[in-house]
């Protein structure tokens, strides 16, 4: 489980980043809190964020669940989970930089993240099935 944990530490950090991010485009732009609007390059970074937010709640139970379940069925749970993990942390990376540049553009990186936790959920719930059987 150490790789899962290592990649949600990952995935936390680079939260935080996106995070600062917000914060000095804040500055950069004049949107002062609480305002979430104002300038657009501003809301792109603050909807950078937020999605990543919203992604992470799928995510981190995905993640953990399966390489769980996953390490429980006798499959290598925990290195099939990190490696999606890491596909959904550069997913997640090229999601900002190409939603911050043109927000049109941001679909391989929204579908990389997303992807991997829907296919960790459907192999959670195939795990779950196989150990009941």
């Amino acid at each position: 489980m150490a790789l899962v944990i290592l990649i949600i530490m990952l995935a936390l950090i680079e939260y935080t980043v996106f995070s600062f991010q917000v914060g000095g485009a804040r500055m950069k732009y004049g949107v002062h809190a609480p305002a979430t609007t104002g300038n657009p390059v501003f809301e792109r970074y603050f909807r950078v964020q937020q999605n990543t937010q919203e992604q992470m709640i799928i995510f981190i139970p995905a993640i953990v669940s399966f390489a769980w379940m996953a390490e429980s069925v006798g499959w290598a749970g925990n290195y099939i989970a990190s490696g999606l993990g890491v596909i959904w942390l550069i997913g997640r990376f090229l999601y900002a930089i190409n939603y911050v540049k043109d927000p049109a553009s941001r679909g391989i990186g929204f579908m990389m993240s997303f992807i991997p936790s829907v296919l960790m959920i459907l192999g959670t719930l195939v795990c779950i099935v196989i150990s009941l059987l």
